[in-house]
Parts: C-alpha cells; structure tokens; sequence
C-alpha cells in the first residue's frame, strides 16, 4: 500500500465534520459513472460529476414530484419551471435560461439513455425505473457538442436482465396523490432480453378558484409513462439495445398564477397568501403526447469498438393559463391579492408539429497507456408553435405560429494518455456547425407582420485535463475547457429576435478521495469562468413576450464540496454544499423594468424612460448584476439511520435543502425574488430481510414552507410557488 501523505489531516477535517466515525465494517460502494461515454470510476474522471443513485431518485419523488425534485441534492444544481409539470430548466453553476418559451435552448442539456434532448418540452419525461442520474459540471463540448456550456444532466434507465425481474411500487397522499410504477425483465431466447416499464399519477384539483366561489377547482394531473427495451446479444462482439418510449400528460393548470402575491417595496410572499386560493377568471389546462425511439449498436472487431446510436423523438403539447393570475376589476382591484386591474392575459403556447432525429458514430479503443475515441454527431429538429391569445371565455383572439429548423453537425474526439501508472493527460476537440431557420406565419386575428430569420455559425470547442493519484485513495484533477451554444432565435406573438453564438472557457481544480479504508468519500472543487457573447432572455417587462440579448460576458467562480460516510454500520451521512459567484459586465446592456400597476421597486438604475402602451416604460441597466436564478449558496444533507430486526430492519431517513436567495430577473428589485428556503422531508419505512418488500410513510415539505419560486412581471405583482406540505404511504415489491 502507498504511503498516504495527507490522510492525517483528511481524517481530522472529516471527523470534524462527522466525529462519530467508526472503524466499522460497512463500505460505500464505488461510483461508477459515463460522464466520458464509457464506464469509469468517478475517481478517473478529471472533471467535476455528480451521481444520484436509483435509490435517492426514488425517495425525492416521492410526492408525485418530477425532475425539479432534484434541485440541490447535488452541488450547483437548480431546476424550476413557470410551466409547472412541464419545460424544466436547468442551471449550473449559475448558467441557465429562464426564458418560458417552448423553443427556447438552454445552456444544460439533459441526456437521456444516450440521446441529448433538445426542446425544452421533450424534458418534461418522467425519471422511473432510473438506474443513475448523473451531474456534469461546467462546459462538455467536446464529447456532448452543443448546448452544454454549462454542464448535462445524463440519465440511463435500468436495462434489459437475462433473468426474470421486476418490481411493483404504489403509493397514496396529500391531494389525493397517487402513484404507480412497475417493471419487469427477463430474457425471451438465450439471445434476446426485454424490460418493459410503466409510471402512473395522478393528483385531484385542490386549489380553490375564488371566481368561482368556494371548492377545489384546479391542480389535479394524470400522466403515463412507458418504456419498452430489447437486448439483443447474439455474440460477444454484438450487443443491439432497442428502445420505444412514451408520455401522456393532462392537467388543469400547467402553473398555477397569483395576482399581486407581493407587497410593493417588500419582499415575500404578502401577509394573508394562501397557496390554497387563487383568482383565475380565464380557462386553463395542459396536455402533452410524446413518442420516441431508439437503437443503440455495439460492435467489437479487433481492438475497436465501434457505436451507434440513432433516434426519433416527437412531441405535440399545449398549455394555456390565466397569466395575469387574477379576477379582472377596475381601479379598485389595484395591488389586491388574486386581483387584475382593467385587463384579463389568457394565452396558450404548444407544439403542433414537432420531431427531433439524431444520429451519433464512434470508435474507440484502448491500450496499456492509451484511450482515443473519434465520432461524428447530427441532430435535425423541426418544430411548429403555436402562441394563441384568448379571452376569458376561452374564445381565440389571434393566433401567431413559428416554424423553425434547427440542424447541427460535428465531429469530436478525444484522447487519453497515461504519462505514468498516477498520472493521465486528456485532452479533446470538436468542430460543431449549426444553422437555424425560424419563419413567423400570422394566423387567424394576428397582427404580427410575417417574418424570417436565418441564423448559422461554426465554431470548435476543446478541453485539456490531468488526473493524479497522490495515494490510492487521494487524487487530484485540474481541467481547462470550452463549449459553445450556437446562435438562436425567437418569435413569440410575432416578436423577433436572435442572439450570437456564446462561448464558455472554464477552469476548475479538484480533489476526489477515500477516507477511512472506504467508509467514507470526500470530494471538492474550485472553479472560475468566463462566458463570451452570453445569451439572455429579457421577460416581461411591458407585454408578455421575450427578447433575445448577447452580454459582453458573465464572469462567474465558486466552490463545491460533498462528503459521504457511514458514522456507524447503520448511520449514513451524505452532505454537499455549493458556493456560485456570478456577474454580468456590460455597461451598455439595458432591459425594461416591469412596467405595469402596481410597479415594482427597482434596485437598479433607470437610464432611460419612454411612452409605453400602459404607461411609461423605464430601462434599467444590468451591468454588474448576478445572473437570474443564480442563488450563492445550496446545500443538502441526508441522513439515514437503520435498526436491523431478524425479519428485516426499519430505516428512517430525513433530507433538508437550502437555496439561498435569488432575482428572479435580469434586473434586480425588492419583490421579484425567488426567495430562501429550507425544504426538508422525512421517511419512516420497514424493508424484509431479503430486500423484497418495502412499506414507509413518507413526507416531504414537512414545515409546509411556502415560498415564490417564480414570478410575471408584465400585468402585475404576480407569482407562483413551491408545492406545499406532502404526506403519504408507499408500498413497494420486488420479485
């Protein structure tokens, strides 16, 4: 065994942090994740990755929760939605995009089975039947291409067993929630394994309607997911995974408005908001219908590995709300909680027509000291929106559609050398071209002129990387690398506008180790940033569209950390905590300040003001401020302790996330802030001796804290929050 140089004084700062720690005989298990499209452990990877376990997916979705449960629980991870169940967004290390429009690109790309999803809508799929959730921090345009220059979020489902397998799980709560999930596996010839999934939920109205009078009106879902998997293994140089997949989705709300939730010049939620009442005199509701599928070959001939990976994905959905969250008045319903002076904002935005296809080869190879890997990458997608305006009685105003292609092509690569048995060298390339056609069509009542936009460049994104084992147990990292998002452009309502090509070089170091003979792990990093010809999304403001911006750059640095450690045999500690610092500097970029009545409190400076349709418009310059949705701090702690019984054991389990606060803008103000939370939930259950039964009460939400998520800054003071209080039981089995 080497010699360990640092353990000393890495035992000390971990016993502080958990002084319990024992020499016991429980290991955690070694990570193994795909951050670099092969397996390795995560100590090999010189980059900053985060994996989620099956188990911890499960337990944070509890509640009949999506992909947004998942906020947090890794270091520099966010995730919110103004489209409620579906649209998440995702940021990392501060880099996101909170534009609301459902062909807008985000600067984190969400990775599915192998297959990068590139609307916004067609990551709204359920997590079920998850084997790994995996986090990847900072720029990945060498081996992920476009769209990543903040990080993926990659997610594999369990595959196809030879024997036969499955599980059951249903579970009862809060709103009369109900969720389903199963799955089975088995082998159909002695070449061909299958696995067929399916995800049920559903949720009763719960919000009561004031416009309506009393009763429970609105916030019920139902959704179906499905997924059905082929092996196919005819020798040990073939393997053919083939997958089709789907989700059906209905709600009666896709996000659930409040009108003048704030209190002018205070900030948080007003005195006497009560997220079981809302005012909406409009009609809402939501539906999605998504298909998909996938092949993915694997080929060993020689040394070589050669793969492929196909896809066809397509998607139609509509959402439409009472944007302006209130029941329309006159002066009198000025500032009055779920109130809306003068005007009513019904509009519905959806695909009509949409389908993604990607194609991806690659061939890789490995030697004693050497791993290379070359391929090529083409992704087409064309989509149509359709943006409708209604009026309270849901009759159609104007209809505004957008049609747009977006194709991209590449080819990358990337090496890894091993200078000696503890040290490795990677270093990767990649030549991207991106083109994209947007052309507004006015329909029926649209005033919008029509309208064409042409948008293409092409650019090379790279990376270098070392990793180094001081110790067995001790590594060190340090990666310098870039990715780019190519131009993109929108349309809503007939409002164009287009931004460049932004670029991210990004430099972080890191230190991965086990501690204590493998009971416990600790990892941490630092990093720095700068984001060139970043694109922005300008919201709101004095109507309800978006305007595409490009800042001079976004400067951005931080740290993250996660410990991992079994304190006993039966107590488990996991704990991360993130510090994100981000900046825009442009002294020229100006955005409008929310403009309608009442106004907002604004903490930047006016530089300019002008007539506008309700009154006037000031312009406030962002030069200097944090990007929007870019809280400083999250951290996360899970706690699991288990008493073993002959039959079994009984585990309890309590999780507690922090997110610091945030503007909800690009320009900052005392009400539009997505405010400080602590959201913690608990888990009591029972699990048999051999793992095959499971019953638990579960709560999540447990101090019901209710804060604003979200905000509209175009009508009023108007907000949406954080899913309230949630208790239920679950019962789970497995064969």
């Amino acid at each position: 065994m080497k010699q360990k140089y640092f353990q000393p004084a890495l035992l000390s700062l971990a016993a502080a942090v958990a002084p319990g720690i024992q020499a016991e005989t429980v290991l955690l298990e070694e990570i193994i994740v795909t951050a670099q499209k092969r397996e390795q452990s995560l100590r090999d990877v010189p980059a900053a990755v985060s994996a989620i376990t099956a188990e911890n997916v499960e337990d944070f979705l509890d509640a009949g929760e999506n992909i947004r449960a998942l906020a947090g629980r890794v270091p520099s991870l966010q995730i919110e939605s103004s489209n409620g169940r579906q649209s998440p967004r995702f940021y990392v290390r501060g880099l996101g995009n909170y534009d609301f429009d459902v062909n807008a690109t985000q600067p984190v790309s969400m990775i599915y089975d192998d297959v990068a999803l590139e609307n916004s809508v067609l990551k709204s799929i359920p997590l079920f039947d998850v084997a790994q959730v995996e986090v990847l921090k900072g720029p990945q345009g060498t081996l992920f291409g476009r769209s990543t220059t903040a990080g993926a979020i990659k997610i594999d489902s369990v595959k196809p067993s030879d024997e036969l397998e499955g599980y059951a799980k249903l579970s009862y709560g809060s709103r009369d929630t109900i969720s389903t999930e199963t799955a089975i596996s088995g082998g159909l010839t002695d070449t061909l394994a299958a696995r067929l999934s399916i995800k049920y939920q559903e949720r009763d109205a719960w919000i009561d309607n004031t416009a309506n009078g009393s009763g429970d009106d609105f916030g019920g879902f139902d959704e179906l997911a499905y997924r059905l998997q082929f092996l196919y293994k005819p020798s040990d140089d073939l393997t053919a995974l083939v997958k089709v997949h789907g989700f059906n989705q209905d709600g009666d709300q896709p996000q659930v408005f409040y009108a003048n939730a704030f209190t002018p010049g205070v900030e948080g939620l007003r005195s006497g908001f009560d997220v079981e009442r809302a005012g909406h005199d409009a009609q809402g509701g939501y539906e999605m219908d998504q298909f998909g599928s996938s092949a993915k070959i694997e080929y060993q001939f020689n040394d070589v590995m050669l793969t492929s990976i196909t896809s066809y994905d397509t998607v139609e959905s509509f959402s439409l709300a009472d944007v302006d969250g209130g029941i329309q008045g006159g002066p009198e319903a000025i500032g009055v909680l779920n109130a809306q002076a003068f005007f009513s904002s019904s509009s519905g935005d959806g695909l009509s027509d949409h389908y993604q296809f990607t194609q991806e080869f690659r061939l890789s190879g490995e030697t004693d000291k050497f791993f290379y890997m070359a391929g090529l990458y083409y992704m087409d997608e064309e989509i149509t929106v359709d943006s409708i305006n209604y009026d309270n009685a849901g009759t159609l105003l104007d209809l505004t559609q957008q049609e747009q292609q977006t194709t991209s092509a590449a080819i990358f690569g990337q090496i890894e050398y091993f200078v000696t048995s503890q040290l490795a060298v990677t270093a990767g390339l990649r030549y991207t071209e991106d083109d994209k056609e947007l052309e507004v069509i006015p329909g029926p009542g649209s005033t919008a002129p029509a309208d064409t936009i042409d948008a293409s460049d092409e650019y090379v994104s790279w990376e270098l990387a070392a990793n180094y084992d001081v110790t067995e147990d001790f590594t060190v990292y340090s990666r310098l690398a870039t990715a780019s998002r190519g131009p993109v452009t929108l349309g809503r309502f007939g409002f164009t506008s287009q931004a460049d090509t932004e670029e991210n070089t990004s430099f972080e170091i890191g230190t991965k180790m086990d501690l204590f003979d493998g009971r416990a792990r600790w990892n941490a990093t630092v990093y720095t940033f700068e984001v060139k010809d970043q694109q922005l999304t300008a919201t709101g403001g004095v109507g309800n569209t978006n305007e595409l911006l490009n800042a001079d750059k976004t400067t951005g640095s931080g740290f993250e950390t996660d410990l991992e450690a079994y304190v006993t045999d039966n107590f488990k500690l996991s704990f991360n905590l993130s510090y994100n610092k981000t900046e825009i500097e442009d002294s020229n970029l100006n955005v409008e300040l929310c403009s309608a009545t009442p106004l907002c409190t604004s903490l930047d400076p006016i530089v300019d003001t002008f007539a506008g349709f309700y009154g006037p418009v000031n312009l406030v310059s962002v030069d200097g401020n944090a990007l929007p949705r870019a809280p400083e701090w999250m951290y996360n702690i899970i706690l699991d302790y288990t008493i073993p019984l002959q039959s079994g054991e009984i585990y309890l389990q309590t999780d507690w996330n922090y997110r610091s606060e945030s503007s909800i803008f690009l320009y900052e103000s005392v009400e539009f802030v997505a405010e400080e939370r602590w959201i913690g939930g608990a888990k009591v259950g029972y699990t048999s001796a051999d793992g095959t039964l499971d019953v638990a009460l579960v709560g999540r939400n447990i101090t019901d804290e209710i804060v604003a998520d979200g905000a509209l800054d175009f009508l009023n003071l108007t907000a949406f929050t954080n899913e309230p209080r949630f208790v239920g039981v679950e019962l789970s089995k497995r064969f």
